[in-house]
């Protein structure tokens, strides 16, 4: 008798629950974690920061005939940039999700708001003829959409050119998540390369 109440007991357990009877479930996990991302250099990484971006310099160059008349005239140097961000801290980005940034930078950490260290390196034809290492200092800050659709930066940037420092100031917009833009950089006492042009193709 034992044995067959227990066997009852058990099939009346899986027994289904009769018709029109509410069905009781369990409670869900109401708790939540998140992940650190983890950024590092990878063949991507690597590939994107070879990607050049194409530029124009125009500067006044000074020239002497051979009976010494001296004249000033515009002239323009095709040349082509790339950049590296060693330390980026953002205030864009979620609170939860870590700030710094150290070489390989999310486009959303960049374009949501942040201010960089950064370098670039360039080479410039023509009337230049050589290359220029700019380490600077750039604030980017989002207009549309967090910065997804459009955003802005400000920045200042130094180079040696002839023993000698030089200063630029920079503005630029971007859109795409900031992977493309226009940036223009403007050295008030430099003549050769006043202004530069340049047409930024970035997208760690």
């Amino acid at each position: 008798m034992l044995l067959l109440g227990g066997r009852a007991a058990r099939a009346d357990e899986r027994r289904e629950p009769e018709a029109g009877a509410p069905r009781i479930l369990q409670q869900p996990d109401m708790g939540y974690t998140f992940a650190q991302p983890q950024y590092y250099p990878s063949f991507a990484w690597i590939a994107t920061q070879l990607v050049p971006s194409p530029e124009v310099g125009i500067g006044s160059v000074r020239h002497i005939d051979a009976t010494g008349q001296e004249s000033v005239e515009t002239a323009a140097a095709f040349g082509l940039r790339w950049q590296i961000t060693p330390v980026l801290w953002s205030w864009g980005v979620n609170r939860h999700v870590n700030r710094w940034r150290f070489f390989v930078v999310d486009p959303l950490a960049r374009s949501a708001g942040s201010i960089a260290f950064d370098t670039s390196f360039e080479y410039l034809f023509g009337h230049v003829s050589r290359v220029l290492v700019r380490p600077g200092v750039h604030a980017t800050f989002p207009l549309v959409e967090r910065g997804e659709y459009l955003s802005a930066s400000i920045g200042t940037s130094t180079y040696q050119y002839d023993d000698t420092t030089r200063v630029s100031y920079d503005v630029g917009l971007y859109f795409l998540y900031g992977i493309l833009g226009a940036q223009v950089s403007y050295a008030p006492n430099h003549a050769p390369l006043r202004t530069i042009a340049t047409f930024r193709i970035r997208y760690f």
